[in-house]
Parts: structure tokens; sequence; C-alpha cells
């Protein structure tokens, strides 16, 4: 019993670090002590949301363009190297199966670049949307994501593809806004799963509430 008893003292001390102190408005905590709300709506002025989108898609199209990188065993090269071969290397001084800097932090910067562009697109174009119609709700979503569509789109140099890609991505947009981009549905099942916590509130059943109401004498059990 004793030892029963200890650990449930260490669970509740565990959980009172988990939840940040315990208190009616406890939530989990991160390391550095913030709340764990996760996702994060990203608010404030459009230069903000802009700035943050751009460094974000910036980092990754890098991670993409790393990818496409350590994807093919071949070296990379520029295309001058493609066409005249080993006279280019010879004049450079560089082995044949090395592969080119400048062709590498090509195919780094390219994704980047678009994946940047995209991203900030969408914010600064929501954020203005948002402004104009003095409403924060998902048309400006669909507004933003049919602009950025259309960057993307614009990679091909064909105005149909331009067109629908803008039309789809502002509906796909338009959808995950409106929907919340939260997919788990029992977040009480998923926060214990993750932290050993249970709910601060405890639902009963229909049928136990029925049997309480019966038997008021075992309402406190």
């Amino acid at each position: 019993a004793r030892r029963q008893e200890e650990q449930r003292e260490t669970e509740k001390s565990s959980i009172h670090v988990i939840m940040g102190g315990g208190g009616k408005d406890a939530q989990p905590k991160n390391y550095w002590g913030d709340p764990n709300d996760r996702p994060i709506k990203v608010t404030g002025p459009c230069l903000d949301r802009t700035v943050n989108s751009l460094l974000v898609g910036g980092v990754a199209g890098t991670f993409f363009g790393a990818c496409q990188v350590a994807w093919y065993p071949d070296p990379i090269v520029s295309d001058a190297v493609k066409r005249f071969g080993d006279t280019v290397h010879r004049h450079a001084g560089s082995s044949a199966d090395a592969s080119d800097p400048r062709a590498i932090a090509r195919l780094l910067f390219r994704p980047a670049m678009w994946f940047a562009l995209s991203a900030g697109t969408y914010s600064s174009v929501e954020c203005v949307a948002e402004s104009i119609r003095d409403k924060d709700d998902s048309w400006n979503s669909a507004i933003g994501g049919m602009a950025a569509g259309a960057v993307i789109g614009s990679t091909t140099g064909r105005f149909d593809i331009m067109a629908a890609t803008a039309a789809f991505t502002g509906l796909l947009l338009f959808a995950a806004d409106f929907t919340g981009p939260d997919t788990v549905w029992d977040k009480d099942a998923q926060l214990f799963k993750m932290h050993g916590v249970l709910p601060s509130t405890h639902k009963e059943s229909e049928d136990l509430a029925a049997l309480k109401e019966k038997y008021p004498k075992f309402k406190h059990l």
C-alpha cells in the first residue's frame, strides 16, 4: 500500500511539472516553459507574417533541394560540363568525378526561392485581404491560396496551368482553414497518450449517471 501511495505521489508530481505547475488553466509546457499549443497561427502585422513565411519557405525549399542533390549518386555538374565534358574539368583543374559547387548552389537556390516566394505571396495576400475585408475567415485563405498557386504554376510558363493551380490551391487552403489545421478528434485522449495526463473534468457515461441518480448515496464515487 505504501509503495502504491508513493507511486501515486510521483505521478502527481510528474503531471504537475508537465502541466506547468497545475491550476485551472494549466496546459502542457515545452522545454522552454512556453505553452505546448500546436499548431500555432502566426498573427501580427502583414510584414511580420510575410517575413516569417519567407524564412520558413526558404528553409523548406533548401531542405527539398538538399534531398534532390543527395538523391542521385552522379556528380552535380553545370550545363557547360554536360556539353563540353572533360575540357571544362581540365581547364578548371578539377576531377571529372567531382561535383561543381556552383551547380549544387543553383540546385539548392531554385527550390528555396520558389518555396519562399510562394509562402510569402500567400501570407502577404491573405493579410491584405483580411485588412481590406476587415474579416478573419476562410475566404482570406482562399484568396491567398489562389495567389500562391499562381506563383507555383508560373514555373511552367503556361497560363492554363497557372489558372488551374491557382484554383486548386485556393480551394485546398480554403478547406484547410475552414475545417481547421488540427486533425485530432479526441484531444483529451491525445494528451493522455503524450503526457499521461487525464482530463481535468471527468465525463461520465449516461448509464453511470443514471445509476447514480437512482442510487444517490453512491454519487460521490
